[in-house]
């Protein structure tokens, strides 16, 4: 069986291959955003990825939620579970600048979300689309940065490494 170009790439690149799997495994970000006062806060936002963006419901009843309406770029988050590493300085995380826009639910991309959000966290998903607070919301990331171990950490676009950092 012929392996496609992403395949080839993920199985000889080890910190790709850690990328990748933060996204494909993990099943919830951080979000942070800016508050009124100009202060940072953060929120944990269960996600699904498809289609080239991280896709969460969101409230209106949420902070978050009136941060992103003021200021749409935002920085998220993923990160190893603590549980998953021997030593806690060593453990895998990816940071990226992002933009979020509302997707309403009359949008042609709302089924196929909604239908991936509730496959991968459960009929809750269907609870919290019956409270009209709650909208969907497409968060699409952009240049960041990739901590893999020591040593190992990297500039990424998207989920591209670009560049190898190294301190000086």
């Amino acid at each position: 069986m012929t392996q496609s170009p992403d395949q080839f790439l993920q199985s000889t690149n080890p910190d790709l291959t850690k990328l990748l799997s933060l996204r494909d495994e993990l099943r919830a970000l951080i979000l942070a955003t800016i508050d009124e006062d100009g202060f940072p806060s953060l929120s944990a936002l269960p996600f699904v990825w498809l289609n080239e963006a991280f896709w969460v419901l969101m409230s209106d009843l949420s902070p978050h939620t009136r941060h992103v309406r003021v200021s749409p770029t935002v920085e998220i988050m993923l990160m190893e579970d603590e549980s998953e590493v021997s030593n806690i300085y060593n453990r895998a995380r990816v940071t990226w600048r992002a933009d979020v826009n509302r997707v309403e639910r009359s949008d042609s991309r709302a089924d196929e979300v909604l239908s991936s959000l509730r496959e991968r966290h459960g009929k809750i998903v269907d609870v919290l689309l019956q409270l009209p607070d709650f909208h969907l919301h497409r968060i699409a990331p952009g240049s960041g940065r990739l901590v893999n171990g020591f040593g190992k950490a990297f500039k990424i676009d998207g989920f591209d490494l670009v560049e190898h950092l190294r301190g000086g």
